[in-house]
């Protein structure tokens, strides 16, 4: 089996469901940010299931550190990194990009850009967009990616039915974001340790549940700056 295939299959697979869905979705719908309130609840509950993943202590230098305490300072450090190099903003910023190469005809480009990143950052932050890639490599297990590609696909759909263009576009973060984990399998290969894993899980519900606030309308939270969190498991580990 070709490594990266489960990542190609996911990102692949969001575009060409994303693209039908426009083309079966094409009224305009109004009142998009009130369709995506049961989404925001969703993603809500999500976040909330994944926290509970958390690990109950981290083995740091032969310390037991508090598996809150060392989620709280993964998303500390994580938000002071993002928000210095702006990572949402730079999200935002392809997504405008897309918008001006591909979508000009499109008259609502900040719909177009809110719903690539919000869908954007629901793919990306949940564990499996790096758990995912490191069984396809490691144990060419397409399982969890198989899985993950149903439930984006199902995303996308939600929100392109709902108005939100740029959806589609999520298949492109995730060919990227995907492909850098996958890379990073080849480079390792090794397993992922249960605590990582569960680090990352509960890492990434935090972030979900940002990203469900967003959505139901409570407070605009830059969960784009935070993605770095997810990587500071792998940090202290290797």
């Amino acid at each position: 089996m070709i490594p990266g295939i489960g990542t190609i299959v996911n990102g692949v697979g969001v575009l060409f469901v994303g693209i039908l869905s426009r083309i079966i979705f094409k009224k305009e719908v109004r009142n998009f940010e009130e369709n995506l309130l049961p989404l925001g609840l969703l993603v809500l509950a999500l976040g909330f299931r994944e926290t509970l993943k958390s690990p109950d202590y981290v083995l740091i230098l032969s310390f037991e550190i508090s598996g809150f305490i060392f989620t709280l300072f993964a998303i500390i450090l994580g938000a002071v990194l993002g928000n210095l190099l702006k990572i949402e903003d730079k999200i935002k910023n392809f997504g405008d990009y897309l918008y001006k190469k591909f979508e000009k005809s499109d008259p609502d480009q900040s719909r177009f850009i809110e719903s690539y990143l919000t869908t954007t950052l629901i793919v990306v932050t949940g564990p499996l967009a790096i758990i995912g890639p490191f069984f396809d490599v490691v144990e060419s297990n397409l399982e969890l990616l198989l899985i993950k590609t149903a439930l984006d696909c199902f995303l996308v759909i939600f929100i392109t039915s709902s108005g939100g263009k740029g959806a589609v576009y999520s298949g492109v973060s995730i060919l990227i974001y995907q492909g850098f984990f996958t890379l990073c399998a080849l480079l390792i290969n090794s397993n992922i340790e249960p605590w990582i894993s569960d680090s990352i899980a509960g890492i990434g519900g935090i972030l979900l549940i940002g990203v469900g606030i967003n959505l139901l309308g409570i407070k605009k939270i830059p969960v784009g700056n935070y993605i770095l969190s997810l990587f500071i498991p792998f940090l202290v580990a290797f």
